[in-house]
């Protein structure tokens, strides 16, 4: 007999999930074994169950072989494979999120990058003796040679480090020119305001060139750079200029003498330098390269103009598919190579973009080129605003776009500037280089254009500033007027549509002079009332574009500032009601993220904590000690700060009104009185190992280093006693070591123990439970001590788990609030133990939790890790109840409040005190309308009634009821349905099928018995919903013969006269039963899963990927199969079938299924897909997911309306839109159905109960400078 597979968790990421998916279709092959397979396949037994371990993916040609021998759709899986391959490929990427790569790929090495620059001490030398001999230096060379990595990680970081002798500089000064150098850098290059003996570096001086169309002020800035090297004032000038560009300096006469005996030409790396540029950055991070791939790389290089950016990212990319400690050539092959890695990582993000998102891709990409004149192209700096506000969606699309395009390195981000990220990008890609080609002239065009309406809106939108004449055809030309694509900002397209509207007015002029007087007359009207209608057309426009661009605001300020986003969503929408301030506000409303609070202290080693209610925050710092109310963001006490002694506190708790104090090296402590500002009480300690406050703000944990010995003792403060005094084992080294200390949230004072210090990592960690009842000792190695602090005794725990040292080091124990429980976290899990018992009562699989905070009544359970929050029920930990992905912050002082219904968390970045609170909003998921066992349930077609069914094996039957849906609480039980499940089976089950005729009269619902021995049963009854009556039970058992042991679902037949019954997936078949006279109609035969029915019943799809056109009863087959899915649904108008499958995908076919009409982009967290509606229109799909998220969706443009509904958390069974669209109904797995508001008037009350008011005057003239101010909240429509 063959040996077992090893389980498989498909959690474990893309692999897995891909191995899985091939096991279960080699089971619904029958089980066929690697033998049999093999036979078919042409591979190997061994082959063909490693693609199957989970171990690695399995190449295309194997994977395709194993679907082929267990009879699957190739085609499907192909794509299948490529979806896993790039998942994959992600997943190893966000591996390496925290490693620091040790290739700068496209992005040039900088100042502090000195220690990674290889390869150049021979030119670097050259340059510094030119800097110290010359009051000007030109150093020049073609594109992607390294001048911009030369001066600043060579020439800066050098004399940054140089002894004050007269080598290193007073000062250093770096810049590039940009669009407006002179007005930019006048003060910079003015030897009145620098002092002598600055190092001034000016970087990509062909800028001037490239960027500044203004020929006056290009003289002036090269005029003043010329006037800055002069000697006489003792600065010192360093220009990079590309080598194309060298030649243009010749026509400013002071530039031109000065380089001619001061110019570094940047010659191609040697082999040597090429191989120590290779290697060496490598060898820093313990990397070995293998001697083949250097060699070959340095082969390919030598011979590729501008090579060094291209190699440096084929390294970055062969490091990413590094294979442990080694980079090998079949990694570097696998990345493209020298002349592909660019265009593979390009064409590999361009792949994974809707439509939509590609063509934004391609907008933001030809923003950022600047079309040579005679010369190279060049790269485009260009401000964010501008490249957000293109692309067919809102801006928050071409932002997620632009994000996008920085991941893959492709461009990089300032503050306010999007730029490519290097030259090479614009050569190495075949498709954006077909781009400029193809649109050579229209850019160069666009670019004119750019800076003629800045400087018309710099001019107040004065008309004498607009194009005319040619200028005014050549953009409407190769601008494509106003009717052109999404190529052009709102602000180009204004000041286009005002050039035309005037060019239009001064031709009717024209033609008017020379009608008679009344033809003029009438002329004259009819071109008023015609500039009116332009005149208010383009002030529409105007405000519809300000609109949209406050949209984009209020996207990127969802995390850092929520409270303004929720009230730029509102002034979007108050201004000008379109489909992306809808968006905007549903956006609004389900952003979880509440408000920010910012401790105005910025100082680093100020010390932040939150009090256990998350209400206070207490900032202690060296110039004040401050108490913050963090709802009202008021200070509600003050105190001087506590100066060069800030580094001498231990660690605090903000519910205390006192902190521990060091005062002397020895580790003496005292209490410092946060209400008074004065030392107070009696001498603790000593605490030469460390000190930390306990939860209840009473008590104190004083930790210090005996010789043989730790000793723990918590102390009362206000009794100035000793509660406990505990001792762990040392193990001693070396005296005068200087130990490393405890490792408390985020600080423990290290001090050196002068009778010799113990290895780190033998050192303990107590936590106190709230109540100061409970002490836990954790010791690295050893089980885990409870102990009675009242009685002083240790606690029998022969349940304790064992701990850690990592989990001793990083706090990894915790109390719940009332004590009574306790919870260990490991890498993988949260374990949960209660203490009076020893029973483990809870398991909640979370990865790298960092911290965890419980709720008052220990009902709810936070944690966070290094990328997400997660909530949990205690009594349901198999699967969060809300989740929220961390924007690369870390979390301390997590806090829960049920009542209120919000997490709080103080953000900062890992290794620093955090300086932000966060609050976030998690809606109904604190929820106490919870129930334990599971619940199917079935909205009508109109959503107006809802039917639930809840399996009870136990008692052997399954109960339904059914109600209006709008009012969860009162509802009608149906007649029970037997479940006899055979009791000689394990785990005997019973499915509940419900269906709702077309006109929502008439609700079918019954019981399929699975039995594994024998041929399914089916109990089922028709209930008149009107009527309240059961109005037949047809005996249906008879029929279902053809195969399987249990049924999947239920649906009427076309015009509500059958009832068709369908059997499990891949197995079975579906059956017809004619309702009236009760008898079977027919059977289709290899038809099974869940059912849907396009509403004029010609069309019958199934979740196996099955589709029959009915009543042919054929079998479509090909490119008309969906695949198999999850989730299934036709719209109401049949114009569309929405499908869901495992990996929350969603897909949207025609009502044929003749094409795919697209994708719906799911959210990176999202589980499978568990329910799909359509509102009455087919204009929206909602999709319901595994982990509670509910996400709309624009059938149109399948662009994402607003963010995921804030549901309970549990997994959706049902959707149903009201008939006008503007609510819908979520019924979940545990809790009564919810009603969500999607009108924009109600969201927009909803958000003014929330922020309380809108906009301010003055926020309005800072976010809406050019429109009058409106009240966003004063009376809100509900309508």
């Amino acid at each position: 007999m063959g040996r077992r597979e090893r389980p498989l968790d498909a959690a474990d990421g893309p692999v897995a999930r891909f191995a899985d998916e091939l096991r279960k279709l080699r089971r619904e092959a029958g089980g066929l074994t690697y033998r049999a397979m093999a036979v078919k396949a042409h591979y190997s037994t061994a082959t063909l169950a490693q693609a199957a371990a989970g171990d690695r993916l399995p190449s295309l040609a194997v994977a395709l072989a194993y679907v082929a021998a267990c009879g699957g759709d190739r085609a499907w899986w192909e794509g299948r494979w490529h979806e896993a391959a790039r998942d994959a490929a992600e997943a190893a990427r966000a591996d390496d999120a925290d490693a620091e790569p040790p290739y700068p790929g496209l992005s040039r090495l900088g100042v502090d990058d000195g220690g990674r620059f290889f390869g150049r001490d021979q030119l670097l030398g050259q340059l510094m003796e030119m800097v110290r001999e010359a009051s000007l230096t030109v150093v020049t060379g073609p594109s992607g040679c390294g001048k911009s990595s030369l001066l600043r990680a060579g020439l800066i970081a050098q004399l940054q480090h140089a002894e004050a002798n007269g080598t290193r500089p007073a000062a250093i000064r770096v810049l590039t020119p940009g669009p407006h150098p002179d007005r930019t850098h006048a003060k910079v290059l003015d030897p009145r305001t620098t002092p002598s003996g600055t190092l001034i570096v000016v970087d990509q001086l062909e800028e001037v060139f490239t960027l500044c169309t203004d020929r006056a002020e290009r003289a002036r800035f090269l005029d003043r750079v010329g006037e800055a090297a002069e000697p006489r004032y003792g600065l010192c000038l360093v220009l990079a200029i590309r080598g194309d560009f060298f030649g243009h300096l010749a026509q400013h006469p002071s530039l031109a003498r000065a380089a001619q005996g001061a110019t570094l030409l940047v010659t191609p790396m040697g082999r040597n330098e090429l191989r120590e540029a290779i290697v060496k950055p490598a060898a820093l991070g313990g990397l070995v390269v293998e001697r083949g791939l250097t060699a070959r790389i340095i082969d390919e290089v030598g011979d590729e103009p501008g090579g060094l950016p291209l190699m440096s990212h084929a390294l970055l990319e062969t490091w990413r598919r590094r294979s442990g400690r080694v980079l090998a050539e079949r990694a570097y092959e696998a990345a493209g190579g020298v002349r592909g890695a660019i265009a593979r990582t390009a064409e590999s993000l361009y792949a994974c973009l809707s439509t939509d998102e590609a063509e934004t891709a391609r907008r933001i990409l030809l923003r950022l080129v600047s079309p040579g004149e005679g010369s190279q192209d060049t790269r485009r700096p260009a401000d964010r605003a501008e490249v957000t506000a293109l692309g067919p969606g809102s801006a928050g699309d071409a932002g997620v776009v632009l994000e996008r395009l920085a991941r893959a390195r492709l461009v990089t981000l300032d503050n306010s500037t999007v730029d490519l990220a290097h030259e090479a990008v614009l050569t190495a890609w075949p498709r954006l280089r077909t781009w400029i080609d193809e649109d050579r002239d229209r850019i160069r065009a666009q670019r004119h254009l750019t800076e003629a309406a800045a400087t018309w809106r710099a001019l107040g939108r004065d008309a004498g500033s607009l194009y005319r004449g040619v200028r005014l055809s050549m953009a409407e030309q190769h601008c494509g007027g106003l009717d052109g694509p999404g190529d052009l900002t709102p602000l180009e397209r204004e000041f286009l549509s005002a050039g035309l509207a005037t060019r239009g007015r001064e031709r009717r002029r024209r033609r008017a002079g020379t009608a008679v007087l009344a033809v003029v007359l009438v002329l004259g009207l009819v071109a008023a009332l015609v500039a009116r209608q332009e005149s208010q057309v383009g002030e529409r426009r105007r405000v519809e574009a300000e609109a949209r661009r406050i949209v984009g605001v209020a996207d990127s300020l969802r995390t850092s500032d929520p409270g303004t986003a929720m009230r730029l969503s509102l002034a979007a929408w108050h201004i000008a009601d379109l489909p992306e301030t809808r968006s905007a506000l549903l956006s609004a409303v389900a952003q979880p993220e509440r408000e920010a609070f910012v401790d105005p202290d910025h100082d680093a080693d100020t010390m932040r904590h939150l009090s256990a209610d998350g209400r206070t925050l207490v900032s202690v710092g060296a110039k004040k000690i401050v108490r913050w109310n963090v709802g009202t963001h008021r200070r509600t006490a003050s105190l001087p700060g506590l100066g060069k002694r800030l580094q001498l506190v231990g660690t605090m708790r903000a519910d205390a009104r006192w902190l521990p104090l060091f005062v002397d090296p020895g580790g003496t402590v005292v209490p410092f009185d946060l209400a008074t500002g004065e030392r107070k009480g009696a001498v603790l300690g000593p605490a030469g190992a460390g000190v930390e406050m306990g939860p209840s703000g009473r008590s104190l944990v004083v930790y210090d280093a005996l010789r043989s010995s730790y000793r723990i003792r918590l102390w009362d403060v206000e009794r100035r006693r000793v509660m406990l005094d505990v001792r762990a084992p040392r193990r001693a080294t070396a005296p005068g070591a200087v130990t490393t200390g405890l490792s408390d949230a985020q600080q423990i004072l290290q001090l050196k123990d002068r009778r010799g210090t113990s290895d780190a990592r033998g050192y303990p960690e107590a936590t106190v439970a709230d109540d100061d009842r409970l002490l836990a000792l954790c010791v690295p190695g050893r089980r885990l001590q409870l102990w009675d602090v009242a009685k002083r005794r240790m606690l029998a725990a022969p349940w304790a788990p064992r701990i850690s040292q990592h989990q001793c080091q990083n706090e990894r124990v915790f109390f719940t609030p009332d004590g009574s429980r306790l919870a260990v976290v490991s890498d993988k899990d949260v374990r949960v133990w209660d203490i009076r018992s020893g029973e483990e009562v809870a398991a909640f699989r979370a990865d790298a939790v960092q911290t965890l905070a419980f709720s008052e009544d220990g009902a709810f359970l936070a944690t966070a890790g290094n990328d997400e929050i997660l909530l949990w029920r205690t009594d349901m930990p198999h699967m969060p109840v809300f989740r929220h992905v961390l924007p690369a912050e870390a979390v301390s002082d997590l806090r829960v409040d049920a009542e209120e219904g919000w997490i709080r968390y103080v953000s900062g970045t890992r290794g620093a005190w955090g300086s932000v609170v966060r609050t976030l909003d998690v809606g109904d998921a604190f929820t106490d309308d919870w129930r334990d066992d599971d619940a199917e349930a079935r909205f009508s077609p109109d959503g107006r009634t809802l039917v639930t069914s809840r399996n009870m094996e136990a008692a052997g039957r399954v109960r339904f009821r059914i109600g209006d849906a709008r009012e969860p609480g009162r509802t009608v039980e149906l007649p029970e349905m037997p479940c006899r499940a055979e009791r000689k089976t394990s785990a005997p089950r019973c499915l509940a099928l419900m269906a709702f005729s077309s006109d929502g009269r008439t609700l079918a619902y019954g019981v399929s018995e699975q039995r594994p021995t024998a041929h399914p049963l089916l109990h089922v009854s028709l209930w008149d919903v009107a009527r309240r009556r059961v109005t037949a039970s047809p005996r249906l058992k008879e029929a279902f013969t053809g195969g399987g042991n249990w049924l999947a679902s239920l649906a009427f037949g076309p015009r509500d006269a059958s009832l068709i019954i369908a059997q499990a997936p891949f197995v079975g078949a579906t059956h017809i039963w004619d309702l009236r006279r009760h008898t079977p109609v027919t059977t289709l035969p290899g038809v099974n899963g869940t059912l849907a029915l396009r509403p004029d019943g010609r069309l019958l799809v199934t979740s196996s990927g099955q589709a029959v056109a009915l009543p042919a009863r054929r079998k479509l087959s090909g490119a008309h199969s969906p695949g198999s899915t999850a989730a299934l649904t036709f719209s109401p108008d049949g114009r569309y079938l929405a499908t869901g499958d495992a990996s929350g995908r969603t897909v949207l076919w025609n009502g044929d299924l003749e094409q795919q009409v697209g994708v719906l982009s799911a959210g990176a967290a999202d589980r499978f897909v568990s329910a799909l509606a359509f509102s009455s229109d087919g204009g929206t799909l909602a999709v319901g997911f595994e982990d509670g998220v509910v996400r709309l969706f624009d059938t149109a443009t399948r662009q994402r309306i607003g963010g995921p509904l804030l549901t309970a958390g549990d997994t959706v069974r049902a959707l149903a839109f009201s008939a006008d669209g503007s609510r819908l109904r979520v019924a979940g797995e545990h809790t009564q159905p919810r009603t969500y508001d999607l009108a924009p008037g109600q969201a927009a009350a909803t958000l003014c109960d929330r922020v309380t008011d809108g906009l301010s005057r003055a926020e309005w003239r800072r976010h809406l400078p050019d429109l009058p101010y409106q009240e966003t909240c004063e009376e809100t429509s509900t309508g």
